[in-house]
Order: C-alpha cells, then sequence, then structure tokens
C-alpha cells in the first residue's frame, strides 16, 4: 500500500516539481526513491547503452537507504525493468545506468564522479553541495518539500539529455549561463 502511495506520489511530484516531505502516509526516504524512479523515466542515454534493465547502483552509507530505493526495484522506466545494486567499495560502476552516491562518500565524490561519468550513468544523491561539485542531480530539502536541483554541464559531460520536462521542475538548474559555484 506504502509503495501504491509513493508512485502515486511519485506521479503527482513528477507534475508539480516538489513534494511534502512531512506527509503522513509517506517518509521522506519514500519520496526521494519516488523522485530517483521518476528521474529514469526522464533521462535519454546514448543508444545501445540500456540492453535489458536500468541498473540503479547505490554506493556508500545513505540516510536515504538500500530499502526504500529497493522498493522501486522492478518498477519500469521506458520500457525497461529497474534493477536495484548495492555497491561494495570494491565494485566498480561498469554496467551502472543511475549512481547514487551517499553522503559517506563525500571524500571520494571527485573520482565516483569521473567514472561515473565515464559509463555514461545519471549521477543522483542527496548530499549537500553534490550539483555544484560535478553532480547531475541532487535532491534537496527546502520549506519541508524535496525537490532537486540539476547539473546539465554535468549529465552532458556523461553523454545523458535530460527532458525538457525535468528540467523546468528543477529548483535550479545549472549550465552553460549559470555555472555552479565550486
Amino acid at each position: 500500500m506504502a509503495l501504491r502511495f509513493a508512485i502515486a506520489l511519485a506521479l503527482w511530484v513528477a507534475m508539480t516539481g516538489s513534494a511534502t516531505a512531512d506527509d503522513k502516509d509517506i517518509h521522506e526516504d519514500e519520496v526521494k526513491a519516488a523522485f530517483v524512479y521518476n528521474f529514469a523515466k526522464f533521462v535519454e542515454w546514448p543508444t545501445g547503452k540500456i540492453n535489458g534493465t536500468i541498473n540503479l547502483c547505490i554506493l556508500g552509507e545513505s540516510p536515504l537507504g538500500f530499502s526504500a530505493l529497493k522498493a522501486i526495484d522492478g518498477r519500469t522506466a521506458q520500457d525497461k525493468p529497474l534493477v536495484t545494486k548495492l555497491l561494495s567499495k570494491s565494485d566498480d560502476l561498469k554496467g551502472c545506468h543511475i549512481v547514487f552516491i551517499a553522503a559517506s562518500e563525500r571524500s571520494k565524490m571527485a573520482q565516483l564522479l569521473k567514472a561515473a561519468h565515464q559509463q555514461q550513468a545519471l549521477t543522483v544523491s542527496d548530499m549537500n553541495g553534490f550539483t555544484q561539485g560535478g553532480g547531475a542531480i541532487e535532491m534537496v530539502k527546502t520549506d519541508d518539500k524535496i525537490r532537486f536541483d540539476i547539473n546539465l554541464l554535468a549529465a552532458k559531460e556523461a553523454g545523458l539529455v535530460i527532458s525538457s520536462r525535468l528540467l523546468s521542475l528543477a529548483l535550479t538548474v545549472y549550465d552553460e549561463n549559470n555555472r555552479p559555484k565550486q
């Protein structure tokens, strides 16, 4: 029941661009997981990059947690099932299409972003300053709502195209005319 509500909320979020994190029937982690699910729907990977599944790889120990993201496992985005994988520190990012980087990995963020971009993966986090540090999408909490910033320069570096529909919902979009301050 909670997952259905999360999916319904995700559809609403996709249309409005924000969600209240204090809704009684849904936890903030589920809202963020719903955002990640919707990001998969509005990103275009290079031709041939995605074959059978869209692989969501999770790096580090995250307050968002594996269980919230695992709840979207098997959902369909772009006619492909989403598969959630928890990576260990020794795993590489090969085969990852979306990489969620937890705040516990802040000290390695630059090298992780470089590796993810080389794999043409969408980088997502709820880590403060993620988009300014070169990540593609950062989920932020503002006025008790979950919103997101997009670093279009980072997405382009990874060879990704983000839908104008998703860009129009972002709180901040960093691009050639609005570069992130590092």
